[in-house]
C-alpha cells in the first residue's frame, strides 16, 4: 500500500489539481492525506473535507512548518510505501514504477523522480551535499546567472542513479527507512529538512536514488531568494544542518550502485 501525505497551506485549487494527478496514476491499493497548515475555522473545516471523496484531512492546530505538518500525516499512514509531496506537484507518470524499483531494490530508503517546469526544463531537485562553500557558490551561481534551477554539470539526469539527497517537493521512503529516521526533524520549520532526512537515511544504511523515469510538473516557488523573511529561515536552517553534520565533510557517503533499468 502507498501513502501519500501532501502539506497544505492557503492552496486549496493546488491541493485539487495534485490529487486528480495522483488519481490518474495510483493503481495499487493507496491512501492520500492532506496535512493542513492553515488553521481553518469549523466552517472551512467542513466545506474543505468535502471538497474531494476518499481524501484524509488532517487540519492541525498551528503552522509549525513544512517537517512538522508532513509528520502530523507520516503518524497516521498506513502504507508501506510513504510519499511527502508538495501541492504544486503534479505527476505525469505511473507513480506505482517508483514502488516496483523500491521493491526490487530493498536498499534503497528514499526515491524520488525527475521533475520539469511547465517549459519541460529539468530542475535541480537531485544534489550533492551542501557544504558551506558550496552553499556560497550556489548562490552566487543563482544571482548571477538569475537561474531559478542550478544543474550539476557532472550529472546526467536522464540516468537512475544514489545521490547525496532530493528535495523535499516529491520523496518516497520505505516504511523501514521511515521507521528508523523517525520522520522528519521538526526543528527545520522549512528548508533543509529534506537534505537533513536525506542524510539520516543513508545513515541508517539505506541509499537515496533519483529515477528520472518517472516525472512530475514542478517549479519551486524559491521565495527565498525575494522575500526577507524566508531568506532568513534558509540560511538559519541550513546553519542548523551544519551544525549537525559539518560545515565542510562529515557525511554520509553514499554508495555508486549500478541499476538496470
Amino acid at each position: 500500500m502507498l501513502s501519500v501525505i501532501i502539506v497544505e497551506y492557503h492552496s486549496i485549487e493546488e491541493i485539487r489539481k495534485c490529487v486528480d494527478s495522483l488519481r490518474m496514476h495510483i493503481s495499487v491499493p493507496s491512501e492520500i492525506i492532506v496535512s493542513s497548515n492553515s488553521c481553518y475555522d469549523e466552517q472551512q473545516k467542513m466545506n474543505i473535507g468535502t471538497f474531494a471523496d476518499n481524501v484524509k484531512w488532517i487540519f492541525n492546530e498551528r503552522n509549525g512548518g513544512f517537517a512538522y505538518a508532513m509528520n502530523e500525516g507520516l503518524k497516521r499512514a498506513q502504507g508501506e510505501y510513504l510519499a511527502i509531496m508538495n501541492s504544486d506537484c503534479v505527476f505525469e507518470s505511473d507513480i506505482d514504477e517508483l514502488i516496483s524499483f523500491m521493491a526490487d531494490h530493498p536498499e534503497i530508503g528514499a526515491i524520488a523522480p525527475l521533475m520539469h517546469d511547465n517549459e519541460g526544463n529539468i530542475q535541480d531537485t537531485a544534489r550533492p551535499y551542501v557544504t558551506l562553500p558550496r552553499f556560497v557558490w550556489r548562490q552566487t551561481r543563482r544571482l548571477i546567472g538569475r537561474k531559478t534551477s542550478v544543474l550539476n554539470h557532472d550529472m546526467d539526469y536522464t540516468k537512475v542513479q544514489t545521490v547525496d539527497w532530493i528535495i523535499g517537493a516529491f520523496i518516497m521512503v520505505s516504511r523501514k527507512a521511515y521507521q528508523a529516521t523517525e520522520g522528519l526533524d521538526e526543528r527545520f520549520f522549512m528548508y533543509a529538512e529534506d537534505l537533513d532526512w536525506c542524510t539520516r537515511i543513508r545513515q541508517q544504511g539505506f541509499e537515496v536514488v533519483y529515477y528520472p523515469k518517472a516525472t512530475v510538473a514542478y517549479k519551486g516557488t524559491r521565495r527565498a531568494r525575494s522575500n526577507k523573511k524566508y531568506a532568513k529561515i534558509f540560511i538559519k536552517s541550513h546553519i542548523a544542518y551544519w551544525r549537525k553534520f559539518g560545515f565542510f565533510y562529515g557525511y554520509p557517503k553514499r554508495k555508486e550502485l549500478g541499476f538496470e533499468v
